[in-house]
């Protein structure tokens, strides 16, 4: 199942009525709609400085690591409804020592989409290799520079040459496994200039998607220069030509337009209230979850999920643009 598919139909469908109305169904046929965003270990190797890592209060309070003996509950509990299994979100997941294990489980419960997101510098050409063979089927860098002087000034404590090894590895095992690689780069005043040079850099490597996406506030971070006032003018033409590479390239383009640069939120990401399911060491999505009791549908049965689908789908459109987040806010070029 190709998740970006679903995306697409997501944008189409402009009717929230209808969005909540197609979750409803699905909930009450026990069909698949969960997108779960696990953080397996509240840590990173990195100090990138547009990231929470580099707020030092924050940071005091990120600990924990997820007991390896809780990823079977993990699975019972949730991947039976998970369409997506995203692990690695905020965080640094090759630090866990048992990455495999979390896909084995995922494979196991056939989640359709089991992606794992990283900034590549710890990967090793055995694990991956392993991952994808268990049932892998993306992996999501992170990236903040094209230029290798850049790219280590944003991103503090890595290396440019040990990234484009890690490059290298996935194109080469993206031989032998249906494992997809995604490019996600956030951009701000001091590094989107570099996008007109991304393909000339990296084209060479085996890229399936590339997400650019604009800098968000998160915290007292090393870099807070948020305005995008400069980027906002060239914008346009910066995309068109992105857009242009990425077609001879052969790679799906995630971007917003600029309305969506300067909204930053979207009517699309209203269906996030019940479909986006955030787990880590330390955070649950609901606090009315039961760990180690319930399922998810043992909750969604006692809180009256449905019950809650089927109001919203009926409810007024102020109420639901109240949903509204600055998620699944871009278009699929």
């Amino acid at each position: 199942m190709n998740i970006y598919k679903l995306i697409k139909l997501n944008r189409l469908i402009k009717n929230f009525r209808l969005k909540f109305l197609g979750i409803y169904l699905l909930h009450i046929s026990k069909r698949r709609y969960l997108a779960i965003h696990f953080d397996p270990v509240n840590a990173c190797n990195l100090r990138c400085k547009m990231c929470y890592f580099t707020d030092k209060d924050y940071v005091k309070k990120l600990k924990g690591i997820f007991p390896q003996e809780e990823i079977e509950y993990l699975g019972k509990a949730f991947f039976k409804r998970a369409l997506k299994l995203q692990i690695g979100c905020g965080t640094e997941p090759t630090l866990y020592k048992n990455i495999s294990k979390i896909v084995e489980t995922a494979s196991k419960y056939k989640v359709p989409n089991i992606s794992l997101t990283t900034n590549a510098n710890l990967l090793e050409n055995e694990k991956l290799e392993d991952w994808a063979s268990k049932g892998l089927s993306e992996i999501i860098i992170s990236l903040h520079g094209v230029q290798k002087d850049t790219y280590e000034t944003m991103m503090a404590k890595a290396d440019y040459e040990r990234f484009m090894n890690s490059l290298e590895i996935i194109s080469s095992i993206k031989k032998k496994y249906p494992l997809s690689l995604r490019i996600n780069y956030t951009f701000n005043e001091d590094n989107f200039y570099e996008l007109g040079g991304f393909f000339k850099t990296f084209g060479k490597y085996h890229i399936d998607v590339l997400q650019i996406r604009p800098i968000i506030k998160l915290g007292n971070t090393a870099y807070n220069n948020f305005s995008l006032k400069k980027i906002i003018p060239m914008y346009d033409d910066v995309l068109q030509n992105l857009t242009k590479d990425a077609k001879k390239h052969n790679v799906m383009l995630l971007a917003h337009n600029i309305k969506q640069i300067k909204k930053r939120v979207s009517m699309e990401s209203v269906i996030n209230k019940y479909v986006y399911c955030y787990i880590s060491p330390s955070d649950l999505f609901n606090e009315n979850f039961k760990w180690k009791e319930d399922t998810y549908d043992t909750y969604a049965k006692r809180v009256s999920i449905g019950k809650q689908i089927l109001n919203d789908a009926f409810s007024s459109k102020t109420k639901i643009l109240s949903y509204r987040n600055d998620k699944l806010n871009y278009e699929i070029q």
